[in-house]
């Protein structure tokens, strides 16, 4: 397992695509956060609600560590290099054990540079704007640790993602039709439902401030139980498909 592990980080640090994406995670999180920190006026900005949007931004991290799991798995499909990659280490479930943990740690990363470029701008925000701080110690552990976790689990979810679908273009398209169009139409039709996918679950496990979504800690067993689903249905198909 270790030496599989290390095999997946190198693969990982030797790829530019994982930094694209990390890249355009930050683009996104900063551009957020100028959006929310500078479209309000004085008054609406010292509102709690309004900071706590403008601080989770660094949800952005989640969506682009979802294709960099995905990415992980699909790479190796899309070169052939799945091949030597299971005779070096022909157990496939270490191999995609392997994965998870090096797509989570890249989860991980996403989120903590995410994250901080929000709260960094953010703060800076308000104090070009004379603002003070609103929120409280409760609301930012959601949005720091929160995130971070949410973050991990995605990747996790894109590499079992990848592992089922294989494709890489198939999959990237898949994440995404599904992120911007079933999560997002099916939370704003039918909140009791939407809250409930894992995207919604994601949300709520960060903190994001939307009274339709499920508390924090449901929100992480909910995307912990979708995870986990998925999870095993890669196994399945790893163990029974040809490569």
């Amino acid at each position: 397992m270790t030496h599989q592990l290390g095999s997946e980080l190198l693969k990982l640090r030797t790829t530019r695509t994982a930094a694209a994406l990390l890249l355009a995670a930050a683009a996104l999180t900063l551009l957020g956060t100028l959006i929310e920190g500078l479209s309000r006026t004085a008054g609406e900005l010292a509102q709690e609600d309004a900071q706590r949007t403008m601080f989770s931004a660094g949800i952005s991290a989640v969506f682009f560590a979802t294709l960099a799991g995905l990415v992980v798995v699909t790479e190796e499909f899309r070169y052939g290099t799945i091949r030597p990659t299971l005779l070096a280490e022909p157990r496939r479930r270490i191999v995609l054990a392997a994965k998870l943990v090096v797509a989570a740690l890249t989860g991980v990363v996403f989120a903590v540079v995410c994250v901080g470029i929000a709260f960094g701008a953010g703060l800076t925000i308000l104090a070009a704007r004379d603002v003070h701080g609103a929120v409280s110690a409760a609301h930012v552990a959601p949005l720091v640790f929160g995130t971070i976790a949410s973050s991990a689990l995605g990747a996790m979810l894109g590499v079992a993602v990848g592992a089922l679908i294989r494709n890489q273009a198939g999959a990237i398209v898949a994440v995404a039709a599904y992120a911007f169009l079933v999560d997002a139409a099916l939370f704003g039709a039918i909140p009791s439902v939407g809250r409930f996918l894992p995207g919604k679950a994601g949300d709520a496990l960060a903190g994001r401030p939307d009274e339709s979504l499920l508390a924090p800690g449901v929100g992480a067993a909910v995307l912990i139980a979708w995870t986990l689903a998925f999870v095993a249905a890669a196994v399945v198909r790893s163990d029974r498909s040809d490569v």
